[in-house]
């Protein structure tokens, strides 16, 4: 695996809005997400992603991948919980990218008062799962069956991390 030395990484600003829209439309696909994801403006993007949510990876000034998270509910007794999405360029996939970026997005989430980081990785992207269970993240539940896509039903993995303090 060749590796990106220089990567520097920032949260997300309205500049980067044309860059983002073009990686989520590469990377979320039948494969990757329940539903394909496509922009079409940055400005319907700037609605569902505002400035500052994602922490980004950045060669020079291209943006290589993301880390982002929200909220899974609005409950006192939940905001310990960030449930987070990771995408790389397909330019940057198998460099490193993914690696710095997760280590980077875990110390964000600390910063934050984060106690545990949980996401849902669909059962057809096993390169993803074997990544996550790389990083330390267990399966913690199946949704079996629980999309149909392409004639054929789709599991939905739910995995999660508990952060050190």
């Amino acid at each position: 695996m060749m590796t990106i030395t220089n990567l520097t990484f920032r949260l997300s600003s309205r500049f980067d809005f044309p860059q983002l829209v073009e990686l989520e439309n590469l990377v979320w696909n039948t494969n990757t997400a329940p539903a394909e994801i496509y922009w079409h403006s940055t400005e319907e993007y700037a609605q569902h992603c505002p400035e500052g949510s994602q922490l980004l990876a950045l060669s020079g000034d291209r943006i290589c991948g993301y880390f982002s998270y929200r909220i899974p509910t609005p409950l006192d007794s939940n905001k310990h919980v960030a449930e987070l999405a990771l995408a790389i360029h397909p330019d940057f996939q198998g460099q490193g990218v993914a690696q710095e970026l997760m280590k980077s997005g875990e110390d964000w989430m600390k910063r934050l008062g984060k106690k545990k980081l949980s996401l849902r990785v669909m059962a057809t992207n096993p390169k993803a799962v074997r990544f996550y269970e790389k990083y330390g993240f267990i399966k913690q539940g199946l949704l079996v069956n629980e999309f149909y896509i392409d004639g054929k039903y789709v599991d939905d993995i739910m995995m999660y991390k508990m952060l050190d303090d």
